[in-house]
């Protein structure tokens, strides 16, 4: 009798972990996560997936420590599908958008500072390998060397914020050049 009742739990339990899947089947596509890698699963976290559409995880934090995990996508939702974890996600930039797009039209930007990085200071001038140079918008002090680190621009709501590689906060940037 119990060996009944843990497998009907476990179908049971097997079930409700297919049940999100299936219900917002219509909404939902399979792609994989190109980056960061590993992906964490942690609120804040930025990644990109194989169309090239951007993303961040909303309150979430997980730790999963994927490379590269193949994933279920619900945009509708608001919903990502990894393995058997679901996770509040926010579309940054849909597939498609281009890089050299005007600041006035790009909700997206990929690139790499043009020699060192030394963190944010305050006002921190930030020049781009694209050409193009932003200054720190929203006050936060933090220091982090990297050399050429890449770097994500993104557009939030009317404003834009900068996301560099190994660091995890997301900070407000505006565009001088």
């Amino acid at each position: 009798m119990e060996f009944k009742k843990l497998l009907i739990s476990k179908v049971f339990f097997g079930a409700l972990v297919l049940l999100p899947i299936n219900s917002f089947a219509q909404g939902c596509f399979q792609s994989s996560i190109l980056s960061p890698s590993p992906f964490m699963g942690n609120d804040g976290e930025i990644f990109k997936l194989d169309d090239g559409s951007m993303w961040e995880v909303k309150y979430e934090y997980e730790y999963l420590y994927e490379y590269h995990p193949s994933v279920v996508i619900c945009p509708g939702k608001g919903k990502l599908i990894v393995g058997d974890k679901s996770l509040n996600v926010e579309m940054i930039s849909s597939a498609g958008q281009k890089e050299n797009e005007s600041p006035s039209s790009a909700t997206t930007i990929e690139s790499q500072i043009d020699g060192d990085f030394e963190g944010f200071e305050g006002e921190t001038i930030i020049k781009l390998m694209n050409g193009q140079i932003w200054q720190q918008s929203e006050y936060w002090y933090h220091y982090h060397y990297s050399f050429m680190p890449k770097v994500l621009i993104y557009k939030q709501g009317g404003s834009y914020k900068i996301k560099v590689d190994g660091i995890d906060k997301s900070v407000g940037v505006t565009r001088l050049h």
